[in-house]
């Protein structure tokens, strides 16, 4: 438990639907880096004066000034997020034989399936199977998810790259003269440096980014219209990609419902004859 645990704790002032605010922010502490008053009351499920008077209770003028005293402790000298994690995983354990990891788990899976009921989705889906050139990257942990989905989105269409920066300036995306072209970025909270700067280039060259990443992202939306973000949140030591994991397999068939199956079966067709050239399966 960090530092809005620690305050919630000492409190037992709270009203109902204040401990409910207590309760998500001592599981989800940082939300309060990118949510709004409102924005944590539409996740609670309360009013944005309720969330207004809990701070108050915890002595600050409102939201925005607890989210500043955070992000001092996150970006500043106050707190090695790395160097704590195992302080800060052993205060938020849940207890044994909860099912607060396998809930978690839901709601990612659930949330992702929202997602792809929304008009933006259909448009995602849209760019992907409509591009003739296919990019895809994942910053930090979310790099063996991008190469899982470009080597499977390989499968069933042409055109479909992994990208990973290692020649300095992703020339394979960025001088791809192709009139049609897709990037998917990957990444999570800390949010990697190059992510955004590379969303921003791709855009200015007319190239279609779609961007999956955690419900904390801050940067994604102000580039591209396709953001799909997702609930990570869990009582696990590392952060969940479970949401991601599964909205990206969602993609996958849809964007094979939408190339078509006819030429899914053309392009499956000719891996399947060089497989057999090649002689990498035993079976």
């Amino acid at each position: 438990m960090d530092w809005i645990g620690a305050e919630v704790g000492h409190d037992a002032s709270f009203t109902k639907l204040e401990k409910r605010v207590a309760a998500y922010l001592t599981a989800n502490p940082d939300a309060l880096l990118v949510d709004t008053s409102r924005a944590i009351a539409e996740r609670v499920g309360v009013s944005p004066m309720t969330v207004t008077r809990f701070f108050k209770k915890l002595g600050y003028e409102n939201a925005a000034a607890a989210r500043r005293k955070l992000k001092r402790q996150v970006y500043g000298p106050e707190l090695s997020r790395i160097g704590n994690r195992f302080d800060l995983f052993r205060e938020s354990k849940p207890p044994a034989g909860g099912d607060a990891v396998l809930q978690s788990g839901i709601a990612a899976i659930r949330r992702a399936f929202e997602v792809r009921s929304q008009p933006q989705w259909q448009r995602i889906v849209e760019a992907v199977a409509g591009a003739d050139s296919v990019y895809v990257t994942g910053f930090q942990t979310m790099g063996y998810l991008a190469r899982g989905f470009a080597m499977r989105l390989g499968y069933v269409r042409p055109g479909v790259h992994e990208i990973d920066g290692a020649d300095g300036a992703y020339a394979g995306l960025l001088t791809d003269p192709a009139p049609r072209r897709a990037l998917l970025i990957m990444d999570i909270f800390r949010y990697a440096r190059n992510g955004p700067v590379l969303a921003r280039a791709a855009r200015a060259r007319g190239v279609e980014v779609v961007v999956f990443c955690d419900e904390f992202c801050d940067w994604a939306a102000d580039i591209t219209p396709h953001v799909v973000a997702l609930p990570s949140a869990t009582p696990l030591f590392f952060r969940s990609d479970t949401g991601i994991h599964f909205s990206l397999s969602l993609l996958e068939q849809d964007v094979i419902d939408a190339y078509g199956e006819q030429r899914v079966r053309e392009h499956m067709e000719l891996l399947s004859e060089a497989q057999e050239w090649f002689g990498q399966y035993s079976k």
